[in-house]
C-alpha cells in the first residue's frame, strides 16, 4: 500500500488512534470531567451571586484543582498500578524467572488485562521450553556417559553405534527443544 503523506485519524497501528479502546474511554472520561467541572463552576457563580462573594475565583480554582486531583487518582489508578505490576513482572522474565502470576483486579483497564494475559502466555511458554531443553540436556549427558563408559570397555562398533545413534537422536531433540525457544 503506497503511503500519501497523510496522516490518518483511525486505524489499527497507524495515525492518533491506534488503541481507540483505551483512548476512546480517556476522551470520554476527559469531557466527563469537563461537563463535571463546568457544573461545579455555574453552582460557584450562582453561589457568588446570592452571597455576593468576592473572591471566588480562587475558590473556583482551588475546587478544580481539588476535584481534577481526586479524579485523576481515581481514573489512573486503573492504569497505573497495573502498569507497574506489568513492569516488575517483565523484569523478572528478563532475569530468567519464569514462574510469575500475574492478576489484575477487575477494575483495571481492559486493555492492559490482554496484555497481562500475553505476559502470562509467554511465561507458560518461555517455563514449557525450558522444561524441554533442561530434559533433553540431562537425557543427552546421560547418554554420552554411556557412550564414554562404552569406549572405555572397548565395546564392540555395533553397541558404539547404537550410543551413538542415540546420542545424536537426543542432539535432535535438543535443537528441537531449542528453535522451539524462538529464532536466535
Amino acid at each position: 500500500m503506497p503511503k500519501t503523506g497523510k496522516r490518518q485519524i483511525m486505524g489499527r497501528g497507524k495515525g492518533y488512534l491506534n488503541a481507540a479502546g483505551p483512548q476512546y474511554r480517556f476522551i470520554v472520561f476527559l469531557i466527563l470531567l469537563l461537563f463535571a467541572y463546568t457544573f461545579l463552576l455555574r453552582v460557584f457563580q450562582k453561589l457568588a451571586e446570592i452571597v455576593q462573594f468576592p473572591i471566588f475565583l480562587p475558590i473556583a480554582l482551588v475546587t478544580l484543582l481539588i476535584f481534577i486531583g481526586i479524579v485523576g487518582i481515581l481514573y489512573s489508578h486503573t492504569f497505573a498500578g497495573p502498569m507497574a505490576r506489568l513492569r516488575k513482572v517483565l523484569e523478572q522474565l528478563a532475569e530468567g524467572d519464569t514462574n510469575i502470576s500475574l492478576r489484575l483486579r477487575d477494575s483495571d483497564d481492559p486493555t492492559l488485562k490482554e496484555l497481562a494475559k500475553a505476559i502470562t502466555g509467554l511465561a507458560e511458554h518461555s517455563r514449557g521450553c525450558h522444561g524441554l531443553v533442561r530434559e533433553a540436556s540431562q537425557e543427552l549427558s546421560r547418554e554420552l556417559a554411556e557412550l564414554r563408559e562404552a569406549m572405555h570397555r572397548s565395546a564392540e562398533s555395533a553397541e558404539l553405534r547404537k550410543h551413538l545413534d542415540a546420542v545424536l537422536k537426543k542432539q535432535g531433540l535438543l535443537d528441537k527443544a531449542v528453535k522451539s525457544l524462538g529464532k536466535t
